[in-house]
C-alpha cells in the first residue's frame, strides 16, 4: 500500500477511494474493566470498488449501514467498525489489488489493532470458489460460527484447503486483530454478481437483492454470536 499511495499515477479520490470508521470506545460505568464491546468488531473489504466488485457494498451493509443510503439497520445486531478500499478507475481495477499480507495501510493496521472480531471479504474467481465460498482466517471460532450460519440460509460454504485462500498467513492484515485472527470469505464472481440486480458500480448499491440480504443477515447474526474477551 506505501508504494501504491507513492506512486503518482495514483490518487485518493480519483483512482482509489478510502473509507472507514472507527465507533467512539466508551466507558460508561466505574466497575466495567473494558471498552464498549460492540466497538470491537470490524468488518473490511481490503479490495473493494472495482477491485473485487460487490465487496464493499456487502462490507456496508454487514457492519449495519444500507450500501445505498447508509442507514443504519433496524435488526438489533448492532454497528461494527469499518474499512474498505476502493478502486474507482472505469477498467483496470486489479492494478490497485495489494495482497492482504502486504497491506501496509497505517489507518486499516490501527482500525484492526483495536479490534477483537474481524470479517474480511474478498473476490476470487469462480475456479477457486468451486461453487463455494471459501471460508479461512484464524480466528476458527468465528469462521465456524459464518459457516453454521451461511449452512443454515442454504449458501454453500467449506473451509479452504487452498493456500491462497484460506487467509491463514499471519500477515495478513485482518489477522492483526487483538484476538490473532479473522474470518475471510472468498467469494466468486458468479456468486457476488447473483447478489445485485444491476451489477455495476454506479448501481450495485441500489440495486441489493434478496441473496444479498440473505448473506447479510447470516454475517451479521455471526457477529452477534462471537464474543469478545473481556
Amino acid at each position: 500500500m506505501t508504494a501504491l499511495y507513492d506512486d503518482p499515477n495514483n490518487a485518493e479520490g480519483i483512482t482509489y477511494g478510502k473509507r472507514w470508521l472507527r465507533h467512539e470506545w466508551r466507558q460508561m460505568v466505574e466497575e466495567q474493566a473494558t471498552d464498549n464491546a460492540e466497538t470491537q468488531k470490524l468488518v473490511m473489504a481490503l479490495h473493494g470498488g472495482g477491485i473485487e466488485t460487490g465487496t464493499s457494498e456487502i462490507a456496508l451493509a454487514t457492519a449495519g449501514y444500507h450500501p445505498a443510503t447508509l442507514a443504519t439497520t433496524g435488526d438489533g445486531y448492532g454497528l461494527h467498525d469499518l474499512w474498505l478500499f476502493e478502486g474507482l478507475l472505469p477498467s483496470g481495477n486489479g492494478d490497485l489489488h495489494v495482497t492482504a499480507s502486504h497491506y501496509d495501510e497505517a489507518i486499516a493496521t490501527k482500525i484492526v489493532e483495536n479490534a477483537q472480531r474481524c470479517i474480511s471479504l474478498h473476490g476470487c474467481t469462480d475456479a477457486q470458489a468451486n461453487g463455494r465460498i471459501q471460508l479461512g482466517g484464524l480466528d476458527e471460532e468465528l469462521r465456524d460460527i459464518v459457516l453454521d450460519e451461511l449452512d443454515a440460509v442454504g449458501i454453500p460454504a467449506e473451509v479452504s484447503t487452498n493456500p491462497m485462500l484460506d487467509g491463514r498467513h499471519p500477515d495478513n492484515i485482518a489477522n492483526k486483530t487483538r484476538i490473532g485472527g479473522c474470518a475471510q470469505l472468498e467469494m466468486g464472481t458468479s456468486f457476488r454478481r447473483s447478489l445485485f440486480q444491476i451489477n455495476t458500480r454506479p448501481r450495485r448499491k441500489n440495486t441489493t437483492n434478496a441473496q444479498f440480504w440473505l448473506l447479510v443477515e447470516a454475517l451479521r447474526k455471526s457477529m452477534r454470536r462471537v464474543q469478545v474477551v473481556p
